[in-house]
């Protein structure tokens, strides 16, 4: 698979477990042990109590589409056009919401609720940008 085209993230201190994650294709949060809260994307404090000791919680299991947009502008030369971008919660990982690249259906067939699951596709910079691919079937 060619590497997404895009600009690369800007890694820092709160967002580096994250991106080390994604690079072993896998999808984490930040966990509060103080109060329970789970928050995306990192900034490194909790956005209940504000602690600042947080942890790693890895999302697995399939997701629902929250919401969508079909993304029909050019803002890089070497961007391919219509694409779905989506905004997907899991269950058991409430207000938990994680945006990326859908994959495996045309754009037009994007639906809320359609049930998907994470992947990773190559991102700019050497990165592993998190997606989501439609199950078959999977539908709004």
């Amino acid at each position: 698979m060619d590497a997404t085209t895009g600009i690369p993230p800007a890694v820092t201190e709160e967002t580096e477990p994250f991106w080390a994650a994604a690079r072993e294709g896998r999808l984490v949060v930040e966990g509060c042990p103080s109060c329970g809260a789970e928050s995306f994307p990192p900034r490194g404090m909790c956005r209940s109590c504000h602690a600042r000791t947080l942890v790693p919680i890895e999302i697995t299991g399939r997701g629902h589409v929250y919401s969508l947009t079909v993304n029909h502008q050019r803002w890089l030369p070497d961007l391919d056009v219509p694409y779905a971008i989506v905004l997907v919660e899991f269950p058991g990982h409430p207000g938990v919401r994680v945006a990326g690249r859908l994959r495996g259906v045309p754009p037009e067939d994007a639906a809320i609720g359609m049930e998907v699951e994470v992947g990773f596709e190559p991102g700019p910079g050497g990165c592993a940008i998190p997606s989501f691919v439609a199950l078959p079937g999977a539908s709004g």
